[in-house]
């Protein structure tokens, strides 16, 4: 019905209204007629298109992508949190970090928390002590049990105050009593007393050193004073006396803890001072003024090298004589004022005749002592070949703190006190650990009571290594290549993988 306008010109609203329901409806009508299925997939509405896409179930591909990604996201916070755990707890970021590892791991040395555990086991079995004392089973007249008695009835008592089996065979007679404690107290003195100083002379003393290839190096006086009588420290003897020596190896590599084992440690502890350190000639100038003798460390060849590694200007096997000869005084130079030298490693290069024979002649024109560091105890040829020369020598037995904690040097220390009864003498070496320097001032302060006295390690000079005929010394020789020989082979049967790793680099 066509509509008209109004006379003013504006259409009629009524009529358009009816207009627009009337399209409306024509339009609807329109699109409900249409078939969707008769359109192309593309040009249906997208609800419809997603409704009519093929479900498929999820793949493990699927889930592997997903666990993958919130992998991924958490790696950073996961390692963070790791991280922070030597942070927030370090001797627990310790152990973790170090299980698996070698023994001498296990212990943590002087951390607080074993200390504390210490401290705690101490508490309970003091405890343990008071229960049992107020337990019916006690005497009924009054009396009190003694130690030992109580000791037998629980467990853990015996670590804190001994029992009458403990100690190196003696018996309860042979311990002292309250007076001679007392007067054994007041003659050692105690832990936070100061060492007092009990200077050395000065060096290089005149006449004893001559210019070498790279520096002054020790020489036999013209009169036939020997830098070994010179430079060691005086020490006084007595028949039947057993005695035990200590040398500190390592010293000058941490200046720190040169200065703690110069100021803290006994006199009678000599210091073996490292090529390898900075300043040294002022670090042997300060041992000797403090009253340490000194010796200097000679790094040699080890079996496993290059597993285990001297060090630069080590004397190898490899070498020949002149090269290893020229090493030796470059060594020799490094500072003035040492009693002798100490083989550092050396287990390889210490009996090989062809190697350590020049090295032993050098030595022996030179008026040093040697001292063979490898801590077997057992004489090793170059030794061997020092002490037929008439050359001062010693060797190390123990090695004290290979587990730097406090039970385990305290046990090593105990180790050695019974070789030097056994022995008469013995020597151990121990490292600059603060650990190691806090149990040697503890144990020096108490040793006289075990019958057993501390001595510089120059005099334990040919206590222990019994000069040798030739064919003696030659079938020492042939026997300390048979046991190197055997503990190379156990060892590459225990262990072969460092050798092939080696190899493969």
């Amino acid at each position: 019905m066509p509509f008209r306008k109004k006379k003013n010109g504006d259409l009629d609203e009524d009529m358009a209204g009816a207009l627009a329901d009337d399209l409306g409806d024509g339009m609807s009508d329109a699109e409900h007629d249409v078939d969707l299925d008769d359109l192309p997939f593309n040009e249906l509405p997208i609800d419809v298109q997603f409704k009519r896409l093929p479900k498929r179930p999820k793949s493990r591909r699927s889930w592997l992508s997903k666990l993958l990604i919130i992998t991924l996201f958490l790696s950073p916070f996961g390692a963070t949190a790791v991280a922070m755990i030597p942070v927030l707890d370090p001797e627990t970021g310790w152990r973790l970090f170090h299980t698996g590892g070698p023994e001498a791991l296990v212990a943590v040395p002087g951390s607080e928390r074993e200390l504390q555990e210490e401290i705690a086991r101490g508490v309970r079995d003091m405890q343990e002590r008071e229960r049992a004392q107020q337990n019916t089973n006690m005497p009924t007249d009054g009396t009190n049990s003694s130690p030992e008695e109580i000791a037998s009835q629980l467990s853990g008592i015996s670590d804190l105050i001994g029992t009458p089996e403990q100690g190196d065979g003696a018996t309860s007679g042979d311990q002292p009593s309250p007076e001679e404690l007392a007067a054994l107290i007041a003659e050692e003195g105690s832990l936070d007393d100061p060492i007092e100083p009990d200077p050395l002379r000065q060096a290089p003393l005149p006449g004893l050193d001559e210019e070498g290839s790279f520096g002054r190096i020790p020489r036999i006086a013209d009169d036939g004073t020997t830098p070994f009588d010179a430079y060691k420290r005086p020490f006084e003897k007595t028949d039947g006396q057993p005695y035990v020596a200590i040398i500190l190896t390592g010293v000058g590599l941490n200046d720190e803890r040169t200065q703690t084992a110069i100021n803290d440690l006994p006199l009678n502890v000599s210091l073996a001072i490292s090529p390898y350190g900075r300043d040294i000639k002022s670090v042997a100038s300060q041992a000797r003024a403090m009253g340490h003798e000194v010796f200097l460390e000679l790094p040699m060849e080890p079996v496993d090298f290059p597993l285990s590694d001297p060090g630069p200007r080590a004397l190898l096997t490899s070498l020949s004589e002149g090269e290893n000869l020229v090493r030796l005084e470059w060594l020799l130079a490094q500072f003035p004022g040492y009693a002798g030298l100490v083989s550092h490693e050396g287990s390889k290069f210490g009996s090989l005749d062809s190697a350590i024979r020049p090295i032993i002649e050098f030595i022996s024109r030179s008026g040093l002592m040697y001292v063979e560091g490898t801590r077997s105890g057992m004489a090793s040829y170059g030794a061997q070949l020092a002490s037929n020369a008439g050359t001062p020598n010693a060797i190390g037995n123990v090695l004290i703190d290979e587990i730097p904690s406090r039970r385990q040097i305290d046990a090593r220390l105990t180790e050695l006190v019974k070789l030097a009864k056994r022995n008469g003498a013995a020597i151990g070496f121990a490292q600059s650990y603060p650990v190691t320097i806090q149990r040697l001032r503890n144990w020096a302060l108490r040793l006289k009571r075990q019958g057993v006295e501390l001595a510089p390690v120059s005099a334990i000079s040919g206590m222990q290594v019994t000069p040798q005929s030739v064919a003696e010394a030659e079938a020492s020789r042939l026997e300390a290549e048979k046991r190197e020989i055997e503990a190379m082979a156990q060892d590459a049967a225990n262990n072969t993988e460092p050798a092939a790793t080696i190899e493969g680099q």
